[in-house]
């Protein structure tokens, strides 16, 4: 199983630079101790991360040959299946358009830009806890997606839905350049590295998976909900799965 101490390093960097740690300040003893303290936390967490990683990799139920994947920039690995078998994968400048799919190492999704996997990730979350669809629709009138998304916005709903209606789903649309500054700044680093290295081996139609370790996801901070509660927990690796569905010039 490959191992990427060197991801220690990295994970450091990221820590240190994001909490504004490395910096002149007066109180060097104090500055020198949260350092410190913080080199020592990012191995331990940069370990965790690459042994879920491993895990993740290592379980067939997740279809990944282990040959096939690469390690790229900061630790983020990537796996493109049916990889471009031509010369026809996306030049630079041209306007590439993805479907991506967010989920946790459990393979539970928790964005995506996809109604149908919203749809299908929020149905089979409800028919885990007992609920009938088939049963439902037959005695509502709304539609597949009306009653969803009204189970949705109801009390006791399943923790952080992803299907909305008034969501638009469409694909992600970015110039592919090379250093991958036509991706949205917006989205985290890893995502930004993992998408900007796969664009270099996918034709149309082919498909890849990205596994970015948390200091490049959320890192030590995670992300809420509107409401507050938690979305994505600290410290938390994350996958990405891309679709190539349109080049233009």
């Amino acid at each position: 199983m490959m191992r990427m101490n060197f991801v220690r390093s990295i994970f450091l960097a990221v820590v240190l630079a994001g909490s504004g740690l490395i910096s002149c300040v007066d109180h060097a003893a104090d500055n020198e101790a949260e350092i410190e303290q913080a080199r020592l936390d990012s191995i331990v967490q940069a370990d965790t991360d690459n042994d879920l990683i491993d895990a993740y990799i290592a379980d067939a139920a997740n279809g990944i040959d282990e040959s096939q994947v690469v390690i790229g920039d900061n630790g983020v690995r990537y796996i493109v299946w049916n990889p471009a078998t031509t010369a026809r994968v996306p030049d630079f400048k041209e306007i590439v358009s993805v479907h991506y799919v967010g989920k946790f190492l459990s393979n539970e999704i928790f964005d995506t830009t996809n109604a149908s996997r919203a749809k299908d990730s929020d149905s089979l979350n409800y028919v885990s806890e007992g609920i009938v669809f088939d049963n439902l629709l037959a005695a509502s009138e709304k539609s597949y997606e009306e009653l969803l998304d009204s189970l949705n916005a109801s009390t006791g709903a399943i923790s952080d839905p992803v299907f909305s209606l008034t969501r638009t789903y469409i694909p992600m649309v970015f110039n592919h350049t090379r250093d991958g500054s036509g991706i949205n700044f917006q989205f985290i680093s890893g995502f930004k590295t993992g998408l900007r290295d796969v664009m270099l081996k996918m034709e149309l139609n082919s498909t890849a998976l990205i596994m970015i370790p948390s200091a490049v996801a959320y890192g030590t901070i995670g992300t809420v909900n509107s409401d507050g509660t938690e979305s994505i927990p600290p410290n938390t690796p994350l996958l990405f799965e891309f679709s190539l569905v349109n080049i233009r010039p």
